[in-house]
């Protein structure tokens, strides 16, 4: 049963042309006997001769695409005589043009030459075609836009804060935590984080003081990319507590902890804080460490994305 019913598909193929070759003697051909007996040998498949001694074959291109297109053959062959040998020409659905010169003769190779010479020809041109026509269509190509990923970002910051009070340039460590939406090229991440910020010793005329600051940040960065470059824009809403302990020049000494919603903060490498309330490190009435209410901080950060 599987036989007969590749033998039908054999069949099918077979019949989708009349004859897979036609030979056709135009006006001026030569005389080549065997040619249709070596088209066979070497391209495996039927051959047929029509004669049309009254066509002329450099006006026939138009003929043989009707009988291509007729489904009379898969390939129209015939020969023009031009100066010293002879022009081979060829039509067929598949070779790309509807006029094909397969090949140029000298007459003086000899009978047998030529016709050997052009079966080889045509052998080789319907492989091709034969390959064409078995080939599927490409697939229609449909864009596809990148998808959206989603994905963890923990960023660890070393920073230097710059006050142009007492404090001067203080060591600010931060670490924060977002999740990133990026719909390439834009990208969105929200993230809560927290930041510590030591400060030396702070001596003045009335006495030495030091403060810690410990914040706590919410903010939402968004950008895109532009080429190699990342460009973001990062507004960071944050709340700090600062303990202060101070010592006077007689020995007394005191603590105090203060609570400041403080800043919005923009920047990649550089930022400002605004304190919303103006804060001093008083001792004996005597201001030791003025907080202000703008700060300077730059530094670099490193971003991992998990």
């Amino acid at each position: 049963m599987r036989a007969l019913a590749i033998a039908g598909l054999l069949l099918v193929h077979a019949s989708a042309y009349a004859s897979p070759i036609l030979i056709v003697q135009t006006r001026g051909a030569p005389v080549l006997p065997a040619l249709a007996q070596q088209v066979t040998l070497h391209a495996n498949e039927a051959v047929e001769v029509e004669a049309a001694a009254d066509a002329d074959p450099l006006t026939f291109a138009d003929r043989a695409s009707e009988l291509v297109g007729s489904g009379r053959a898969q390939l129209v062959v015939w020969i023009a005589p031009v100066d010293t040998g002879y022009l081979v020409f060829v039509a067929g659905r598949s070779t790309g043009r509807a006029l094909t010169e397969l090949v140029r003769i000298d007459a003086s190779i000899g009978t047998a030459e030529i016709e050997r010479t052009i079966a080889l020809k045509i052998a080789g041109l319907l492989d091709v075609v034969v390959l064409v026509e078995r080939t599927p269509a490409p697939a229609v190509a449909v864009h596809v836009p990148p998808p959206i990923r989603n994905d963890w970002r923990v960023e660890i910051d070393g920073a230097i804060a710059y006050e142009s009070h007492e404090r001067k340039a203080d060591g600010r460590v931060g670490l924060a935590v977002g999740r990133t939406w990026k719909h390439a090229p834009w990208i969105v991440v929200p993230a809560l984080g927290a930041y510590w910020q030591p400060s030396g010793t702070i001596e003045r005329t009335a006495g030495r003081a030091s403060i810690i600051e410990v914040g706590g940040i919410a903010m939402i960065e968004g950008g895109r990319t532009l080429g190699p470059l990342d460009v973001f824009v990062r507004p960071r809403f944050v709340a700090a507590a600062l303990t202060a302990r101070g010592v006077s020049r007689d020995g007394r000494s005191g603590r105090a902890t203060v609570f400041a919603i403080k800043n919005v903060r923009f920047g990649a490498l550089a930022g400002c804080d605004f304190a919303l309330i103006h804060r001093e490190l008083a001792i004996d009435d005597s201001t030791v460490v003025d907080l202000g209410k703008v700060r300077l901080h730059v530094g670099l950060a490193m971003a991992v994305s998990l």
